[in-house]
């Protein structure tokens, strides 16, 4: 076999991986629809991305919606561990991971209120609701047993998260209509931003 058709065998390979991992993760966004039960939490959490993305955060978000943010978090995760306790039949290790996973969701969504209500601007990078919602959207399904935990999953999981952002961003920026609501609530965020600086400045 020559150099280059070593490269071209390799290049294949690493592509139909690429396209296995994007398929998964696919599948991850389609499984509350092959689990209705997974609907009465999945739901909530679109509505509230869908109107705090095209609403308030089409340019950041805020510390009060960072913590608004962290407040949906905090109460998935108690969902995860309602559900995770009615459907325990014993002792497994998926089961720790589950709990393991849960913990660290929980652990992130207490992280945002308190650093938010203590004013640090970390939240306003880390709370968006663009991000919490990705969490949210990728764990559920795994928590209510309709997709298994992998280490593909988990990979799909982290490569795919800049292309859900940045089209998410170039939707919000080409398709999506530019409502006059939305530029006065933007100003208001900004004005109230600046008031808030002055009065820490003091």
């Amino acid at each position: 076999m020559s150099f280059w058709t070593s490269i071209g065998a390799g290049s294949s390979w690493f592509f139909i991986q690429l396209f296995y991992l994007f398929w998964n993760w696919l599948k991850i966004f389609a499984a509350p629809f092959l689990h209705l039960e997974m609907l009465w939490i999945i739901i909530p959490i679109y509505l509230s991305w869908f109107v705090t993305d095209f609403f308030q955060e089409r340019k950041g978000t805020s510390i009060g919606n960072a913590i608004a943010n962290g407040v949906v978090v905090f109460w998935v995760s108690f969902d995860w561990i309602r559900t995770v306790f009615e459907s325990m039949a014993g002792f497994s290790w998926s089961l720790v991971v589950k709990f393991v996973l849960i913990g660290l969701v929980f652990m992130y969504g207490l992280m945002i209120l308190i650093e938010g209500m203590r004013g640090h601007n970390i939240v306003t990078k880390l709370g968006r609701v663009r991000e919490t919602t990705y969490v949210l959207l990728m764990f559920t399904p795994i928590i209510y047993q309709e997709i298994e935990l992998s280490w593909k999953i988990a990979l799909a999981i982290v490569l795919f998260f800049p292309l859900f952002y940045y089209l998410m961003e170039w939707i919000n920026a080409r398709i999506l209509p530019q409502w006059k609501v939305v530029t006065r609530i933007e100003k208001a965020d900004k004005d109230l931003e600046e008031t808030q600086r002055l009065e820490q400045s003091f």
